[in-house]
C-alpha cells in the first residue's frame, strides 16, 4: 500500500488505477487511489498499474505484424462513446501519420509478429500521443476495419497457412461503428436447456414454439416463430 502513495506522490491527482488484465478507476485522492487498489487486487489480483491521469481524446489503431515483423496492415479509429471501463463504444476510422509512425515504431522495437491493439490518448494541452496500453490480440472493433477494407483476420489466419499475403496500403476513412444492445425475449426454458445441456434444441416434440435460431450460413440470431420439427431436422442453437 505504501507503492500507492509513493506513486500518487511522483503522478500527482488525479491518476488512474489499473488491472493487469480489466478494470480502470479513475482516483481523485489517496483514499480512493487505495479503495481502487483494493478492489482490483480482490477481483483480479497482482500487479496493478498506477498511471498518471492525461486529459484528451482516446484512439486505437489495430496492426498485424506478419513474419519477420513485417508490418502487414493497420487501421486508426477515434474513440466516439466510450463505456464506463473505458471501452470503446462508438469508433470512427481515422488516418493520422504521426500516430501511424508511432505505432509503427512500437512495432518494429518489439519485433512484433501477430495481431495488437495499441491504446493512445492525444493530450488536449500538447496535442501529443501517449501509449497507454498494449494488447496482443485483435479489439472487438476489429470487424470496422475489415468493413474499412483491412480484414486482418483474414490475413492472420492466411499467414498461418504459410500463404503470401500482400500488405494492406489504404483502407476509407469516415467509417463508423455504433454498439447496441437488444432484448431477447424467449421462456425460461431456454436458458435452463442452455445452462444444463450446452444447447438449445427447438421443435423437438413437433409443436409450434417460439424462439431465436442460430443460422450457421450468415453467422446472425434471427428471432423466428411458430418454429416446429420438420421430418426430425430440428434448428438447434449453439
Amino acid at each position: 500500500m505504501a507503492q500507492i502513495g509513493a506513486s500518487a506522490w511522483v503522478l500527482g491527482f488525479p491518476l488512474v488505477v489499473k488491472g493487469v488484465l480489466h478494470g480502470a478507476y479513475l482516483a481523485s485522492s489517496l483514499e480512493e487511489a487505495t479503495v481502487y487498489f483494493q478492489k482490483i487486487r480482490a477481483r483480479w489480483g497482482l500487479p496493478i498499474i498506477v498511471q498518471q491521469y492525461i486529459e484528451g481524446e482516446e484512439y486505437d489503431v489495430i496492426s498485424l505484424g506478419g513474419r519477420e515483423s513485417k508490418i502487414m496492415g493497420m487501421v486508426g479509429m477515434r474513440k466516439l462513446r466510450i463505456t464506463d471501463k473505458g471501452k470503446a463504444w462508438a469508433g470512427l476510422t481515422i488516418w493520422d501519420e504521426e500516430l501511424f509512425n508511432l505505432a509503427r515504431d512500437i512495432m518494429k522495437q518489439l519485433w512484433w509478429v501477430g495481431p495488437m491493439e495499441m491504446e493512445f490518448i492525444k493530450q488536449s494541452s500538447s496535442e501529443e500521443y501517449h501509449l497507454i496500453e498494449i494488447n496482443p490480440r485483435f479489439p472487438a472493433w476489429v470487424y470496422l476495419a475489415a468493413e474499412a477494407g483491412q480484414n486482418l483476420p483474414l490475413a492472420v489466419a492466411q499467414i498461418a497457412m504459410g500463404e503470401e499475403v500482400e500488405p494492406f496500403t489504404s483502407y476509407q476513412t469516415g467509417l463508423i461503428f455504433v454498439r447496441h444492445a437488444v432484448d431477447l425475449i424467449c421462456p425460461i426454458s431456454y436458458l435452463e436447456d442452455l445452462t444444463i445441456e450446452g444447447q438449445l434444441i427447438l421443435g423437438k416434440e413437433g409443436k409450434n414454439r417460439k424462439g431465436l435460431i442460430y443460422h450457421e450460413d450468415q453467422g446472425v440470431l434471427r428471432e423466428t416463430c411458430n418454429l416446429k420439427a420438420f421430418d426430425g431436422a430440428d434448428e438447434q442453437v449453439r
